[in-house]
């Protein structure tokens, strides 16, 4: 299918380069917040090399706001111009994005948010979708917290947050919250919401029980960091609760109410005398050796190192000497290191397997320094290679071109890196710092024999899930290899956030770059704003993916273009360029089993064809030829039908009209192409065979018809004849027939039909050649003008 007219022109305007890494942007990283099409003004939030964009696009007042890179550094109109921009267009009507970008010069493009209005007003607006749409609270608070621009300004969202935060039961958020916002300057628009807080802390009293034992912990980091801001003698009124905690036989609630009353015992003393006697020393002493055995045992199941840590800073409160634990901890924090570097090898050898596997060659890029990042320039064969495109991604590299790279990823990937560069490094004292503290003194040779492990078994992807799974808790993630590795794991994957799998799934270990993963819809956030935790249920199939996003689960695209199901759903795209999207796709080569996944979801898109049939028969009307060749690759019969030039979209639209599946209708598709051709036959219309070519149909079923048509191509040529007048030969009746038509090719005649004595000797010599006989009859005196 020829391109577009908004492809051509943007290719034409920006080159190949820019405009193919606009095409390859991912879809699913662009997230539409409101759109208003007459006049146009579209707000869209951009998550790219682990931050968030944002564009504006106001036709009414010309102007486009973007606040990457290109548009904030560059004053060139023609150097702001960036992938994510021309990314936003491809999702727009295509006649409205064509008018934009004919029209860019008249357009103000800026990068200047005074008082980050323009960015708070987005992530306001994306809250409220996740809130009222998605039913997605974490994901909403998480954007509504990123509204937050000033004291004054932000009074309402605040309220907002707490009062939606405790309406959920959101405790961790709600706590990280309020953190924040004291040390963000906050305090005095949080002392107005005074009593909504200390609600909260009265429901989270009676809550605690329903939290792990690690994100208590947390909790507890943040409320002591709010107590350093406000007092805490109000939590005295909950005596009778503390009270019932420590009798308690939940850990979490025992392990609380010790906590905080051994913390802040002289406050809550001072505001409450009952708690003078309330924790016994024998009662203390028999809960810290509980609290060291706990920790000691969490170290035997290969806890994550920051629940150690939060555990280890709490000791002091109980002071518990570091006699008791400090070896050990230390001594796993250095397994801990070990296992990273493993983990790091491990992701090394998987990308050098893919180097040697893909023939990426390696050359010199020329590291030019520019204060604590480097620049480079990537070899041109290699950047046409996909395979390079992925690898550099992998290991660090960024910006403009992916030309940017850090010196601490350049030390921490260096093993890969000298493997995929001939430049000389020893020059650059800051890349051996950072691999010297992340590898120390260690050399190490990548040996892709240790590939097999991360490479996608093919029962991975035909593993079938008989359980329906709902849509509102379940979610289809595909994993990918990571570029910096979380909490131990070698995938994450990308949406509004980072999404790491739970290290403690049985499943952690056995994830594969490219894995398709039915995962828990509501993740839990870990740390910051960027990263979440999210809890793996099972492998998926290509089938169950594509029949479960065909009936509107969500999922998280990485390289199989998932998202195009969902497009061919709601008509945005037809199934024809959705089949032609996906099997051209340029990553394919690389991509494991892209070839499963194309036949899934092929006989999806016939499904979808064959469910909507008016659709289609209009958009067949629309390109007859285009789309009838569309479908016969669809059915896997481009090679069956490869050499004959037939009707297609006729027959198609004829078998089109019953109801039936794939196979039944490929098998119903070839008999009827039989049949055409058998009537074709029959009638030995002059010419008709000219639709035949024997060559290319010698794999074909329908060679069976070879002698039929060299009969039928022999019988039509000898029953013309040449009519000679005078000197002069008029070969019109013959050059209608399929060997006419080819001689007169050979011999250059063109359009012409009276030949001369010598060009009918050399018409000659070609029929005897192939034993066939010519006619020539005497006439009257041929009119040659």
């Amino acid at each position: 299918m020829a391109e577009s007219n908004l492809e051509t022109l943007i290719k034409n305007w920006v080159g190949k380069d820019l405009f193919k890494k606009a095409k390859e942007f991912p879809t699913n990283m662009i997230n539409i917040i409101s759109l208003n099409q007459d006049p146009l003004f579209v707000r869209m939030i951009v998550f790219d090399d682990e931050r968030e964009f944002h564009i504006i696009i106001d036709e009414e007042n010309k102007e486009i706001f973007h606040d990457c890179p290109s548009f904030l550094i560059y004053s060139d109109r023609d150097k702001k111009v960036c992938k994510h921009f021309l990314k936003s267009l491809f999702l727009l009507d295509e006649e409205k994005a064509v008018d934009i970008f004919k029209n860019l010069e008249s357009y103000t493009l800026t990068s200047e948010d005074f008082g980050s209005e323009k960015k708070s007003k987005n992530f306001t607006l994306l809250a409220d979708r996740c809130f009222n749409e998605l039913d997605n609270y974490v994901d909403g608070l998480n954007y509504l917290n990123k509204a937050i621009i000033n004291q004054s300004q932000c009074e309402s969202i605040i309220e907002n947050f707490l009062n939606i935060s405790l309406k959920k039961g959101l405790f961790i958020e709600f706590f990280e919250f309020i953190r924040k916002g004291y040390r963000n300057e906050l305090g005095s628009t949080l002392e107005k919401n005074k009593k909504t807080i200390k609600s909260g802390f009265k429901q989270f009293l009676n809550s605690i029980s329903q939290y792990s034992f690690y994100n208590l912990l947390r909790i507890i980091n943040y409320i002591e960091d709010i107590f350093g801001y406000t007092q805490v003698d109000f939590l005295a009124n909950h005596f009778s609760i503390f009270k019932n905690m420590l009798l308690s036989r939940n850990w979490n609630e025992k392990y609380f109410a010790t906590y905080i009353i051994k913390r802040h015992y002289d406050s809550l003393l001072k505001a409450e005398p009952r708690f003078s006697n309330l924790i016994s020393e024998d009662n203390l002493n028999f809960f810290k050796e509980q609290l060291i055995d706990y920790f000691l045992q969490e170290i035997e199941n290969f806890s994550v190192l920051e629940k150690l840590e939060l555990m280890k800073e709490q000791f002091i409160i109980f002071d518990i000497k570091e006699d008791y634990f400090l070896s050990d901890y230390q001594n796993y924090r250095e397994e801990i290191k070990e296992l990273e570097k493993k983990v790091y090898l491990k992701k090394f050898v998987f990308l050098k397997f893919l180097i040697e596997k893909y023939n990426v060659r390696r050359t010199r890029v020329d590291f030019r320094k520019k204060r604590n990042i480097y620049e480079v320039s990537h070899d041109e064969e290699n950047l046409k290679n996909p395979v390079y495109s992925y690898i550099i991604t992998k290991i660090g590299f960024y910006g403009i071109n992916d030309s940017t790279i850090k010196s601490s990823d350049i030390g921490i990937n260096y093993f890969i890196i000298k493997d995929l560069f001939l430049d000389n490094f020893s020059k650059f004292q800051d890349i051996f710092y950072y691999k010297k503290q992340f590898w120390d003194d260690e050399e190490h040779e990548i040996n892709i024999r240790d590939a097999g492990s991360l490479l996608t078994k093919d029962k991975d992807y035909v593993y079938n899930v008989e359980e329906d799974y709902s849509n509102d808790k379940v979610m289809i993630v595909e994993w990918d290899l990571a570029s910096k590795p979380i909490k131990g794991s070698l995938v994450n994957a990308y949406s509004s956030q980072i999404l790491i799998p739970d290290q403690n799934n049985p499943l952690f270990h056995d994830l594969r770059p490219f894995d398709l993963c039915y995962c828990m819809k509501t993740p839990t956030k870990i740390e910051g704003d960027m990263i979440k935790n999210i809890s793996v249920i099972t492998k998926c199939s290509f089938k169950d993916a594509i029949k479960n996003i065909a009936n509107g689960m969500e999922f998280v695209e990485g390289y199989y273009p998932l998202s195009l199901v969902r497009s061919v759903i709601k008509k945005e795209l037809n199934p024809f360029e959705a089949n032609r999207v996906a099997s051209t796709n340029q990553n394919r080569q690389f991509i494991p089993n892209y070839k499963k996944f194309i036949k899934e979801f092929r006989k999806f898109l016939f499904k979808f064809i064959n469910k909507e049939r008016s659709y289609i028969f209009n958009e067949i009307k629309r390109n007859p030829k285009d789309k009838s060749d569309q479908i016969l690759i669809l059915l896997n019969l481009s090679n069956d039908v490869a050499g004959m030039d037939l009707p297609y979209s006729e027959l198609i639209v004829e078998v089109l009209e019953k109801d039936m599946n794939i196979d039944e209708f490929k098998r119903a598709l070839i008999k009827n192409i039989h049949f055409y051709i058998r009537k074709l036959l029959k009638k030995k219309e002059i010419g008709s065979t000219m639709a035949f070519r024997l060559k290319k149909m010698k794999n074909s079923p329908f060679i069976k018809y070879f002698d039929d048509i060299i009969q039928i191509r022999k019988i039509e040529f000898e029953n013309q004849n040449i009519v000679k007048s005078g000197n002069k030969f008029d070969i019109s009746q013959i050059k209608e027939t399929y060997y006419g038509t080819k001689f007169a090719k050979i011999l250059n005649l063109g359009g012409s039909t009276i030949i001369s004595p010598r060009e009918l000797s050399k018409f000659k010599e070609l029929s005897l050649k192939i034993g066939l006989k010519i006619n020539v009859v005497e006439e009257g005196p041929i009119d040659v003008d």
